[in-house]
């Protein structure tokens, strides 16, 4: 006989790891990426919205010419980034309890309620890591509008991830949409590639490895829109070393604005080989972090990514030199104009966290499961405002880009 719903105290488990494997079986990008070390957030019973879990960037030296270390003993610049748990996923279900009543309805319950509760969860968090990790990628190659994903443009971002150091491995993706597929199969159809992926070209419209990548098709991209102010937008003042923030005008009088996501060049500010610090032949691209509105004076105060290091900071140096003043922007794409951010990144670019949950102690159940590192929460229990039997499925994580360089964003 099967166990009734009053005895089968293993339902809310049965149910919430069910409810993880669909979930860490669902998730593309995120899966691709690495993972936090659960050290960083060992020990604590269960976390909130809003949390904050730091994580540490190893720190980079300076290799010396000389046996000599006296005048060159460098300090130990150790990054810490903070990874705010603002991805919250949250479905509500009533649910009968007599559809818990045995093994057999339980199974349908998860086949039929909980599986594509689920997937929604899944395309939800898919694509806000999606947003966060592409708002946090400066390189872009690529025209903006273009819809070529020739070998050329994309090897233009392998090259962009080399020069600052991505490791070359085989844990380099690139996520891209239907459109992008489309043109970069086209692009390929005469290469020389292995039989398989050819196959998989003609039979299945992938790509699957080229270009030094692996390729997925995702269609939960993000769609960035630039501000409405791109022409005439100068440095305003002086930029400090270290600096998280420019002051610029040339905006239009209190409507002009920039906007998160947003990347742009400086003149005369370009990049440099982050070991050696040689000057690259390539500009330092910036993005925006957070949007931006002029004031009566056509002024904003703007904040970016990365931090602009000069010489002076000698593990941190990141550009050839502090911008000078009136010192124009150049910004990627058109005014008020949403383009795709297709996504090429090596799988430490970005690191995702998925942790527990705090847990009732007298909900009808409760029971959260961790798999593949994706941890889903699963709580019943009475509604006293309604009269009625909730349970919800509840997921909380974040996603930080703790080495954003080892990305580039082939917009289109």
């Amino acid at each position: 006989m099967a166990n009734t719903f009053n005895t089968n105290k293993d339902a809310p488990g049965i149910i919430a790891k069910a409810a993880a494997k669909m979930l860490a079986d669902s998730l593309q990008f995120t899966k691709s990426i690495s993972k936090v070390d659960p050290e960083d957030f060992k020990g604590k019973n269960g976390y909130g919205a809003g949390d904050t879990i730091y994580i540490s960037k190893p720190a980079r030296y300076i290799p010396q010419n000389t046996f000599d270390i006296t005048s060159s003993v460098q300090n130990i610049t150790e990054e810490k980034v903070a990874l705010s748990l603002d991805t919250i996923s949250t479905i509500g279900i009533e649910i009968d309890s007599l559809e818990f009543a045995s093994d057999i309805e339980m199974k349908n319950v998860i086949k039929r309620v909980v599986k594509p509760a689920v997937s929604s969860i899944g395309q939800d968090v898919e694509q806000r890591f999606l947003e966060k990790a592409s708002d946090a990628t400066y390189n872009v190659v690529g025209t903006a509008g273009s819809t070529v994903f020739d070998p050329d443009t994309i090897l233009s971002a392998r090259e962009k991830m080399n020069k600052f150091l991505a490791p070359k491995d085989d844990e380099r993706y690139i996520c891209f949409d239907s459109t992008a597929g489309r043109s970069a199969v086209n692009a390929r159809k005469g290469l020389f590639q292995s039989s398989d992926e050819i196959a998989k070209q003609y039979k299945q419209g992938f790509i699957g490895l080229a270009d030094g990548f692996k390729w997925m098709e995702n269609e939960l991209l993000n769609d960035h829109e630039n501000g409405n102010d791109v022409t005439s937008v100068l440095i305003n003042g002086a930029v400090s070393s270290g600096s998280s923030t420019i002051t610029i005008d040339g905006l239009t009088i209190t409507t002009g604005t920039v906007t998160k996501g947003q990347v742009f060049t400086i003149a005369g500010v370009y990049a440099v080989h982050p070991i050696t610090k040689k000057t690259y032949t390539f500009l330092q691209q910036f993005v925006v972090t957070a949007d931006a509105t002029a004031n009566g004076a056509g002024q904003a105060t703007v904040s970016i990514s990365p931090s602009i290091y000069s010489s002076a900071d000698v593990g941190l140096q990141n550009v050839s030199a502090l911008p000078a003043d009136n010192a124009p922007l150049v910004f990627i794409g058109a005014a008020s104009t949403t383009y795709t951010q297709n996504l090429a990144y090596h799988k430490d670019a970005f690191r995702m966290v998925s942790v527990p949950l705090i847990m009732p102690q007298r909900a009808e159940f409760a029971a959260q499961e961790t798999v593949d590192g994706i941890t889903v929460a699963i709580v019943r229990d009475w509604d006293i405002n309604k009269r009625r039997m909730v349970t919800r499925l509840d997921f909380l994580g974040g996603l930080v880009a703790d080495r954003p360089e080892w990305a580039s964003r082939i917009t289109s």
